[in-house]
């Protein structure tokens, strides 16, 4: 799939460089997965990818066999897996946080996928290094993408299994934290080059909404 997000970039090699960031838009929601002593085991995250993503998606895979612009029944077997194949150094663009420290997640487990009006849905679950007691304390959850090529927008409030006493609210990005100066220098960026490429920080991170959460008292 990785190499997919490469070949979708250069279909937009002639977007202006003023609108090269984002190319790819992502539709984000997220269940909490608890033990039962309460504790967080994992993170069960659902992406929907745009429809120009997931077009280019079901052709380069081939998938949609009969051509009927669906995904649909004994295709769906070959598409669950779509999703998988993550680099070694690929981090899954999501950052959890518990009072400001940062949570250990474990490679992705658990895939699955759909096909909703003409979207892509991946699947996956995101297991923490070691079961966390968050009861009290203020989790974050934070998807971006550090190159800011995926814009991941989260579209609904978390969701909760294996806990009752768990709320949560969604935060928009303050966009008084991008310094004017790394905003034009962003803007500025070919398509073809990546923040990183050109020496500046992870500026996905900076245009990132995020969740915020607590579980009990």
């Amino acid at each position: 799939m990785r190499s997919l997000l490469l070949a979708a970039s250069l279909c937009l090699l002639t977007v202006p460089s003023a609108q090269a960031h984002p190319h790819l838009f992502v539709d984000v929601s997220h269940t909490l997965l608890f033990d039962d002593q309460g504790r967080l085991i994992g993170l069960r995250a659902r992406w929907s990818y745009d429809e120009m993503f997931s077009l280019l998606m079901v052709e380069d895979g081939e998938y949609d066999s009969d051509g009927d612009g669906r995904v649909t029944g004994a295709e769906l077997a070959r598409f669950q897996l779509w999703d998988a194949d993550w680099p070694a150094d690929y981090g899954g663009d999501v950052e959890i946080t518990l009072d400001g420290r940062a949570v250990p997640l474990q490679g992705p487990d658990d895939w699955a996928a759909e096909w909703q009006e003409g979207r892509a849905v991946s699947i996956h679950t995101r297991r923490l290094a070691i079961p966390l007691d968050i009861t009290g304390a203020e989790l974050e959850i934070r998807p971006y993408d550090p190159d800011f090529y995926v814009d991941y927008s989260i579209v609904d409030a978390p969701a909760y299994s294996g806990r009752d006493d768990c709320a949560g609210d969604i935060y928009e990005p303050d966009p008084d934290a991008v310094p004017q100066e790394l905003a034009d220098a962003i803007a500025e960026l070919g398509a073809e080059t990546t923040p990183g490429e050109a020496g500046l920080p992870a500026v996905g991170r900076l245009y990132a909404e995020l969740e915020r959460i607590r579980c009990g008292n």
